[in-house]
């Protein structure tokens, strides 16, 4: 051998660690930081090195190049020890009390990676009573995604926030730029008229002119007549200014003629409604799958209007140049309406972006997949329509189930690695963002089903190998004990279950066929009840047609079911349609909402309130005109 190379990996830790010794111990020290009183000696490569301010200030022909000691005015001493501490030793504690300060002195140095860490600090710290001062902040200093969020917060908090002092002190142009804003969470205009009033009257004498101009930016038609009369019209500030009359006069015109306004407007709707004035619309999603479409055209369908959305796939869906998807993902809604989405098969489709567009064309079987078992978990944030990643499972797997209870959601079942069937039980808790191992469930079971009723989530049915089950189980969280129950009449795996009356209902699924020399997976659309109270089984009232893949959720009051349905269009070609059904409950029937909404399969279905003017609609010809 005549020749070796040295890699240690312990060398930078020990190398800032002896430069940290030799920086307490004042050892080769060539340069002494001045602030106010305050003397710090250390070293110039080590400053230069961890600020780009530091390195052109030592590199370049300044005088501050060759002098010991070196002033910086009008800054934080505290904080100008704490980033020379951090250059030596790469560990900076940030607190509620030093942010700002070390915000500030960080943009200065051009100290990037704390600016960040301390940007994203006081965005963890965002309350009413400091967004406003916060937003400000940040804008000074250009930090422009904390400035987002503070906005954001305000916007969305702005019935508390505008009571604060914080608002109270803010100069005009800021105050027109909150409430110009579409975004306020405010369920009425005149909460917008009130908060801008005791603006004014907070300094009545300066700002008494500016009344008028700021209620230019209200939108006074969504504001109640009576309001109108009794205060707006009354208001003696308002009538004192030019501005403020002839407002009156506009908006006394509009009522009389409002056609006449619309009309005359180059804008869809001169006067949109702020965001707390529009309801969330109860929605069924599809997460997750593949569809022949590229991307998905449809995923969010409300079936009260029957208009559909696209909403946001997760994000290695829409980074990757060639098609990837998620496919057998679980999705839970919380108890407060917040949507999880967990594992499932992360795939791609080699073929699949170069696929012809003709469905006859298409035949998925025809891929060879390769495919990684995810535990990545997200959450959707609806407000931006993207999903946002939390802390990944404890074991990755695709085809289980999630349950909600107690601010906690519970996953059961499903594969792992190698197609694997698991038996593992874990917990994630939203409030910690942390995952636990539970135990194991009495048997493995995929493509099972879960239900909570009274705080104890109950399991239902599902596969191993070729072999469909009838299991019912209940699991009680709480003293994490297991309970069997009656099983269900047909034994049924990719099925959906939800509660009605404190009573499950179980529909459609599907069930291995052994009446040919080839073992099928034959689609049902059979449904059974279980009475709790009396551990019994029933026949329910049959689906409109076979199906799989089957979400059961409430929707605006109603039980509705969505489902793939599929028939052989050639010996080589199966066509996939998903199905959307209404349960009568008066009549005890289900009723056929959708025959054809989208070819997405392998998905998971659940219902949700969602703002969906945050997402794109799918125009449907048969549907929207």
């Amino acid at each position: 051998m005549e020749r070796t190379t040295l890699d240690c990996e312990e060398h930078q830790t020990e190398l800032l660690e002896e430069l940290k010794s030799m920086f307490e111990e004042g050892l080769l020290v060539d340069v002494t930081m001045c602030i106010q009183n305050h003397r710090i000696p250390c070293h110039r490569a080590v400053l230069a090195a961890a600020s780009p301010y530091f390195r052109a200030m030592f590199t370049s022909d300044l005088h501050e190049s060759r002098q010991q000691e070196v002033w910086l005015r009008e800054t934080d001493p505290d904080a100008i020890r704490l980033l020379i501490g951090y250059a030596y030793s790469g560990k900076l504690e940030i607190t509620s009390a030093n942010a700002q300060s070390l915000l500030s002195t960080a943009s200065l140095l051009q100290m990037s990676a704390v600016q960040k860490a301390c940007a994203k600090f006081m965005e963890s710290q965002l309350d009413e009573s400091n967004c406003v001062g916060i937003q400000c902040f940040a804008s000074v200093h250009n930090c422009e995604e904390l400035c987002t969020k503070a906005k954001e917060f305000i916007e969305k908090n702005f019935t508390s926030v505008c009571r604060t002092e914080e608002f109270l002190e803010l100069p005009l142009d800021k105050i027109v730029d909150i409430v110009s804003s579409d975004e306020l969470n405010v369920e009425k205009e005149e909460t917008v008229y009130e908060a801008v009033v005791t603006w004014v009257s907070h300094d009545m004498k300066n700002r008494r002119q500016h009344l008028g101009e700021l209620m230019l930016h209200l939108r006074f038609p969504l504001v109640g007549v009576k309001f109108l009369t009794d205060v707006v019209y009354q208001n003696p500030v308002l009538l004192e200014s030019e501005k403020g009359r002839v407002l009156i006069r506009n908006i006394r015109m509009f009522l009389e003629n409002p056609e006449k306004v619309y009309s005359a407007s180059n804008t869809k709707d001169p006067f949109p409604l702020r965001s707390g004035m529009i309801q969330p619309e109860h929605c069924i999603l599809l997460v997750g799958g593949i569809d022949q479409n590229k991307p998905s055209a449809i995923n969010c369908y409300n079936p009260l209007t029957r208009e559909a959305f696209f909403m946001a796939t997760f994000p290695e869906c829409e980074e990757r140049a060639r098609y990837y998807c998620v496919e057998d993902p679980a999705v839970i809604v919380t108890e407060d309406n917040s949507i999880y989405a967990a594992g499932g098969n992360y795939i791609y489709h080699a073929n699949y972006g170069e696929s012809p567009s003709e469905e006859d064309s298409v035949s998925f079987d025809d891929f060879e997949d390769e495919e990684s078992v995810r535990k990545d978990v997200y959450f959707y944030d609806n407000d931006h329509n993207k999903w946002v990643a939390r802390a990944p499972m404890l074991f990755p797997k695709s085809n289980f189930t999630l349950a909600s209870v107690d601010n906690k959601i519970y996953s059961f079942g499903g594969l792992t690695l190698n197609q694997h069937p698991t038996e593992i039980v874990e917990t994630y808790d939203i409030e910690k963002n942390q995952w636990n191992y539970v135990g194991m469930m009495p048997t493995t079971l995929v493509d099972l089903s879960s239900v909570v009723l009274r705080g104890e989530i109950y399991l239902l049915g599902g596969r191993t190998g070729v072999g469909a089950h009838n299991i019912v189980m209940k699991f009680d969280p709480r003293k994490n004990e297991w309970n069997s129950l009656a099983g269900m009449p047909t034994p049924r795996f990719n099925f959906g279950a939800c509660v009605i009356d404190n009573e499950i209902l179980v529909a459609g699924g599907q069930i291995y066929s052994h009446s040919t020399n080839v073992i099928r997976r034959d689609a049902l659309r059979s449904c059974e009840i279980y009475n709790v109270e009396a551990n019994q089984w029933r026949q329910g009232p049959e689906l409109t047609e076979e199906m799989y893949n089957v979400g059961l959720m409430h929707v605006n009051g109603c039980v509705y079911a969505m489902g793939t349905s599929e028939y052989q269009r050639s010996p080589f070609r199966i066509y996939r349609y998903n199905v959307v059904c209404r349960l009568d409950l008066s009549r005890k029937c289900w009723e056929q909402v959708e025959s054809d909404l989208c070819d997405i399969r392998s998905y998971a279905s659940v219902a949700a309130k969602l703002y969906t003017r945050k997402l794109s609609q799918v125009f449907r010809p048969e549907v929207d005109t």
